[in-house]
């Protein structure tokens, strides 16, 4: 056991030259000259004796080093490390979320990201807690060890849209959308909101989640992009426009650098001056498309409020249903109904490929020929080289024909899937003038004479486009 008198007045060594003594916390071993005067020096293998003499074993330096004032430190103990706390580790940087004015109640947020919105996947790993560590235990210079204290441990807060791992140390995404540490708890929204326009304020968007919502306008040259709905309150203007699902626009949707494209519905007020929509779904107009290019994978339903079509191209898998087709300037409108781009290009890419191994199998079939006629005539003196190439030939003519086979009834498939095409139509509930051009299947019809309540369709027994009278019971089926 170590002497008070180590921890006060210190004890004297070396015949009485010089004090030792032990600071509080036992890590530090100090002699002091006792008389500076006397300008007496330090024995060292006195001094190793002395020390052990006083229990001081541990941390001894094997020379003294200088403290200033006479004094010299003999020996030093180490001292402990604390332990760490927990902390979060962060595999996504996420988001930092403007004044949040949503209603807490709902899983939507209405704010202004003052950066890039941080998307994120299903399931993606977010962050995780990096457990408190033990420390480092110490000794001190009699050799006694000294307890570390250990990191303080904590709870991972999170909020909604992510999960916790079952041993509490991992965050994840719950669903697709974007991440913010809203309130300082990681939390993932599907659904954002631009309060305003979409211009050099915001710039260009790409969210991932189930909902965009965009109360202004998207300005000229803006980007918008989202895995799911959008709905946007105030048109597009010469802008470029992608949703996953739905899309809705209020207002109008105008100029030719315009571009609409969605998966699902896309709803429209008006379209003028010659945007591009693309939509696999139904196409929904509720006044007017005005020179428009329309790709349309089921019906273009333009049956409320004005309901008219004018000018530009439309192009639908199914049937178009309209109110006024046309217009009394007879503006070349086109419609073709019955017809799925995607099936067309394949059908030409079929043909191409077919063509092309048709004439490849014809060609290792000539050269066969060929070869088999020039050893029949050299006998034992065919080159070794054109024999190789025979048995290269003979080895791809049965795959060629395979393929050939293949692609032939791949046509015929298609044919008839592009045959059952003609039964779609086009129901005209109000006007269809001159200067409609109607195309279904390989057939197309220019209307001559205006006609009211009619439906143009393909007469298979004619295998003609005709225009007739539309019955009570199509016109009560109008769609809303």
């Amino acid at each position: 056991m170590a002497s008070e008198k180590l921890f006060k007045g210190g004890v004297e060594i070396q015949n009485g030259a010089f004090i030792l003594r032990v600071t509080k916390d036992r890590l530090q071993a100090v002699v002091t000259m006792k008389d500076a005067k006397a300008g007496a020096q330090l024995v060292l293998d006195l001094l190793q004796k002395e020390l052990a003499e006083n229990g001081i074993i541990s941390g001894i330096l094997p020379t003294p080093e200088s403290a200033g004032g006479g004094s010299f430190i003999v020996a030093k103990g180490s001292p402990p490390v604390p332990g760490e706390n927990a902390r979060v580790k962060m595999h996504v940087k996420p988001a930092t979320p403007g004044p949040q004015r949503a209603d807490p109640d709902k899983d939507q947020v209405d704010f202004r990201e003052l950066g890039t919105i941080v998307n994120v996947a299903k399931d993606r790993l977010l962050l995780e807690k990096i457990a408190p560590s033990q420390g480092k235990a110490g000794q001190d210079v009699f050799g006694v060890g000294i307890s570390a204290k250990a990191g303080k441990d904590s709870k991972l807060k999170y909020g909604k849209g992510v999960t916790l791992s079952p041993d509490e140390m991992k965050i994840f995404a719950a669903l697709d959308g974007k991440f913010v540490m809203a309130e300082g708890r990681p939390t993932v929204f599907g659904e954002h909101a631009i309060a305003g326009d979409v211009d050099m304020k915001v710039g260009n968007i790409v969210f991932g989640g189930a909902k965009l919502v965009i109360s202004g306008e998207v300005l000229p040259g803006f980007s918008v992009k989202c895995r799911g709905d959008i709905w946007i309150g105030q048109g597009v203007n010469n802008s470029s426009v992608m949703a996953g699902g739905s899309l809705t626009v209020i207002g109008g949707v105008v100029g030719e650098e315009s571009k609409l494209r969605a998966k699902g519905d896309i709803t429209v007020d008006f379209v003028e001056n010659g945007p591009k929509l693309e939509t696999a779904s139904y196409l929904r107009v509720n006044d007017v498309l005005l020179q428009a290019h329309a790709s349309v994978g089921k019906d273009v339903i333009a049956t409320q409020g004005n309901g008219t079509i004018i000018g530009g191209k439309i192009i639908a898998a199914g049937s178009v249903h309209v109110k006024e087709l046309g217009c009394e300037a007879e503006v070349v409108t086109e419609v073709c109904v019955g017809l799925v781009p995607s099936l067309q290009m394949k059908k030409q890419k079929i043909e191409e490929e077919l063509t092309l191994w048709s004439d490849r199998l014809n060609e290792v079939i000539k050269n066969i020929s060929a070869l088999e006629k020039i050893k029949k005539e050299a006998g034992a003196q065919f080159p070794a080289e054109k024999s190789t190439l025979l048995a290269k030939c003979k080895g791809f003519m049965p795959k060629a024909m395979d393929k050939v086979t293949l692609l032939t009834e791949e046509s015929q498939a298609l044919e008839l899937e592009l045959e059952q095409m003609v039964n779609e139509v086009v129901y005209v509930y109000g006007h269809l003038f001159p200067g409609v051009v109607v195309k279904i299947g390989s057939l197309v019809r220019t209307i001559t004479l205006e006609e009211e309540l009619s439906v143009v369709y393909f007469d298979k027994e004619t295998r003609q486009i005709l225009v007739r009278k539309m019955s009570r019971d199509e016109r009560d089926a109008m769609p809303a």
